[in-house]
């Protein structure tokens, strides 16, 4: 019996452990009867032990600290200690030569072979400075994202989360505003390139290291001399948070008086022309015509409010695309009040085209008074038309702006001859010239090619509704695929590939014993049998 009682200690040893460690696998204690009683016999067993054996006497000290259990503690101690220090050595080693093995078929915890190759072929450092999220799952993420890209470049690569509570002054010397998420500075002194980005996935980073690492930014130029909304001006209908969001992108936007200049400068990446209010001169329509024709990239926003210059409209038409004398107008429900129109509404439907590729019906962009904007001529081999943004179901075009405008209670009402809903917005023009394709590592790209986008709207780019939902990305998007930027490198979204089946609880409970069972009673026998030699030696 006392035997028994002595070995109560080891059993209920094992057998609280196997509780314990099963309930924190499985997530629960109390919905498994088995993983209960473990914990409770385990519990009475050392209770038990712990009654009956007492403490030792200080014979059985002096026992212990002399002869051949001495000896062999002695050894054992020796031993560990032996033991711990060729652990801390493999620890040593394993830390000065880092490896990582990514077992997941999607490579879910690892950079993409595009990433790793752009980022072990820095030549300059790169400093990466991202904004401490508060909550720990987001924090653990953002730096295991960036402690990624320092492990395929360690000596040119660093990073830091910067608590934007704690250390403000640090925050407004990186020039971060509001919305920015990640600080990315390559090279030194004067060669150093900055770009702030508003999102933390790979294709987002990896896409602004490709633009640092080209050097000199893209330059853009904006149309000016016709009131257009100023680039400079921070008041409300002004264009300084747009020319604030390139110069994050790491491109150069500046305004082009071309009835000065009289052709646009060699080294324009994209054009603008933003809701002139005064008409352009012939020769000023000729030099945006001619520059996208021998392959630029055009840029033309309208403004249905607008009835003083057809310049956008002339333009556009140049490339068979038409923009609509009229206003895009939306129906509404909103609570307690009914159905009621709407000059501002949100662009329900994307077309397929990279301008809106990755944007999320959940954050669509906000448009007002916008135009239609259709395409009069369809795609051929050499030239492409894209329908990017439509408004919703409910909406149409209203043709009779005096309803809107000149009353003194604007109404509309929809009219046979307006353009029924969904209502195109937005349409892109692309033109294959002469040339060869470009091969590489990225996806085969036309070697030259024209650009033209035409909105019906420019409020959606001004101070104020720049930030409002999609409109950001959306205006980045259009600017990047302009320029020629757009998806430098394309990532695609990386998941775990469902595998789970679901079997029945009696089966469940089935597998979760043999589980314990199994294991358990190996080690509660291979105990038994060294206390019983351990007391027939005795």
């Amino acid at each position: 019996m006392d035997t028994a009682l002595r070995f109560s200690g080891y059993f209920g040893a094992v057998v609280l452990l196997f509780g314990v460690i099963g309930g924190w696998i499985v997530g629960s204690y109390l919905e498994h009867p088995l993983l209960m009683l473990h914990i409770v016999l385990g519990a009475l067993c050392l209770v038990a032990w712990i009654v009956t054996s007492g403490f030792h006497s200080v014979s059985r000290a002096s026992q212990v600290l002399s002869g051949r259990t001495a000896r062999f503690s002695y050894n054992v101690v020796l031993y560990t200690a032996v033991f711990s220090g060729l652990v801390i050595l493999a620890n040593v080693f394993v830390f000065m030569n880092d490896k990582r093995w990514d077992l997941t078929e999607e490579g879910v915890y690892s950079l993409s072979e595009k990433s790793a190759k752009i980022v072990r072929g820095l030549k300059a450092p790169l400093r990466m400075v991202a904004i401490d999220a508060p909550q720990i799952a987001e924090r653990d993420k953002t730096e295991t994202m960036l402690g990624l890209y320092r492990y395929h470049n360690d000596k040119k690569v660093s990073f830091e989360l910067l608590n934007a509570q704690a250390r403000p002054v640090e925050l407004d010397r990186l020039g971060m505003k509001p919305g920015n998420l990640l600080y990315l500075e390559y090279g030194e002194g004067a060669s150093k390139s900055v770009s702030r980005i508003n999102a933390l996935d790979e294709q987002s980073i990896t896409n602004a290291i490709v633009k640092l690492t080209r050097g000199a930014a893209k330059k853009l130029y904006y149309v000016q001399g016709h009131g257009e909304p100023a680039l400079d001006s921070a008041e409300e209908g002004g264009m300084k948070q747009f020319a604030d969001a390139l110069a994050d992108e790491h491109l150069e936007i500046e305004g082009l008086i071309l009835a000065q200049v009289g052709a646009v400068p060699a080294d324009a990446a994209a054009v603008i022309l933003a809701d002139p209010k005064r008409a352009l001169q012939q020769g000023e329509r000729d030099a945006l015509i001619q520059y996208a024709e021998k392959g630029g990239r055009l840029i033309l926003l309208g403004n249905g409010e607008n009835r003083d210059s057809d310049d956008v409209r002339s333009i556009a038409q140049t490339f068979g695309i038409e923009v609509g004398r009229d206003v895009v107008l939306d129906e509404q429900l909103r609570l307690f009040a009914g159905p009621q129109l709407a000059v501002q509404f949100i662009a329900q439907q994307f077309g397929p085209h990279p301008v809106t590729a990755g944007m999320r019906q959940a954050e669509p962009p906000v448009f007002l008074f916008s135009s239609s904007v259709t395409s009069t001529k369809t795609s051929d081999d050499k030239v492409t038309y894209s329908e990017l943004l439509k408004s919703g179901p409910n909406s149409w075009a209203e043709r009779d702006l005096r309803l809107i405008f000149d009353e003194g209670s604007p109404t509309a009402a929809r009219d046979p001859e307006d353009k029924k809903g969904p209502v195109s917005i937005a349409v892109a023009y692309e033109k294959k010239l002469e040339g060869s394709p470009v091969t590489g590592d990225e996806e085969e790209k036309p070697a030259n090619a024209a650009r033209v986008v035409v909105f019906g709207d420019t409020s959606w780019l001004t101070n104020g509704n720049l930030m409002a939902m999609g409109n950001r990305d959306l205006a980045l998007n259009v600017i990047n695929w302009s320029a020629g930027e757009e998806g430098s490198v394309a990532i695609g979204p990386k998941s775990f590939r469902a595998s789970a089946a679901p079997i029945p609880e009696a089966s469940y409970n089935r597998i979760l014993a043999l589980s314990f069972i199994g294991p358990e009673l190996i080690l509660l026998l291979g105990l038994f049998i060294w206390w019983r030699r351990k007391v027939s030696l005795a």
